[in-house]
């Protein structure tokens, strides 16, 4: 088409060119386009996002087990937090996987996010905080033991900051998942400062 409207400005007596299509075009039939991976994604959002921050979170009243599996496929920043364009990509992703195992030379589908999700340069995942939370529980806990306390070696100022802070059952001794927990309540409200529309991160105690 573009070469012949070419030709019609620029060669109006050479007449036009018709060529027969050399690709073989394979059909699959129940693929999803763009379009429909586009409407899946709202569906999703709208049945599990019942806070309407355009995000699933543990603020949202939504099954643990359904958030377990929602997770685990489509958290790619691994922050507890799936937003509305890791939801769409996880719907491109299962429908790639569909088609490779139904229609294996229909090929993939490529779509780009449809929606607004705000980011945070310099934020935590949940991947940084277990690093973090390990370094500190290293640091603090000398005698190996999986907590801190005043049986480490730790100077009693950084001891009682650690303790009002961190010690969630008052029993004087921070534990590794009292250590982690700490340490995404400080992300949090790092996010709450500088990053205000960035979602929260969420996540499990790996200890």
């Amino acid at each position: 088409m573009i070469e012949n409207n070419w030709r019609d400005e620029y060669c109006p007596d050479y007449g036009h060119i018709y060529c027969d299509c050399p690709f073989e075009v394979t059909e699959c039939e129940g693929a999803w386009n763009c379009e429909d991976i586009y409407n899946i994604s709202i569906e999703v959002l709208n049945m599990y996002d019942t806070n309407y921050d355009g995000s699933i979170n543990l603020e949202d009243e939504i099954d643990t087990e359904h958030y377990s599996i929602l997770t685990e496929y489509c958290d790619y920043n691994n922050d507890g937090t799936v937003d509305s364009c890791e939801i769409h990509s996880c719907i491109v992703d299962c429908e790639n996987a569909w088609r490779d195992e139904v229609c294996p030379d229909y090929g993939h589908i490529y779509c780009d996010c449809p929606f607004y999700v705000p980011t945070c340069d310099g934020a935590w995942n949940c991947d940084d905080i277990y690093n973090i939370s390990v370094e500190m529980i290293n640091a603090y806990d000398t005698n190996n033991d999986g907590a801190i306390n005043l049986q480490d070696e730790i100077d009693p100022s950084h001891y009682d900051v650690l303790v009002e802070y961190c010690d969630v059952n008052g029993d004087g001794t921070v534990d590794s998942c009292e250590t982690h927990s700490c340490i995404v309540m400080i992300e949090n409200e790092w996010r709450d400062e500088y990053c205000p529309d960035s979602e929260h991160v969420y996540c499990d105690c790996p200890f």
